[in-house]
């Protein structure tokens, strides 16, 4: 009976987490779109929007938040 709790609270906890990677590539994009161009070499563009920074890579269509060192 304890596991099939566990089992239920787990089931719970991942539907109540959401989709975090599709929250920060919309994030992301909008701050490709509404954000200043920093960088843009070859396939590589680099963002600055509300204090962070971002990159976005056109040939892969990634796009996420870097963290200057």
């Amino acid at each position: 009976m304890t596991m099939k709790k566990i089992f239920l609270i787990n089931i719970f906890l991942f539907l109540l987490s959401g989709n975090i990677y599709a929250s920060e590539r919309s994030e992301c994009l909008i701050a490709v779109e509404k954000g200043r161009e920093i960088i843009n070499v070859n396939d590589m563009k680099v963002y600055s929007y509300n204090g962070k920074t971002y990159t976005y890579r056109d040939k892969s269509n990634r796009c996420f938040e870097r963290t200057l060192r």
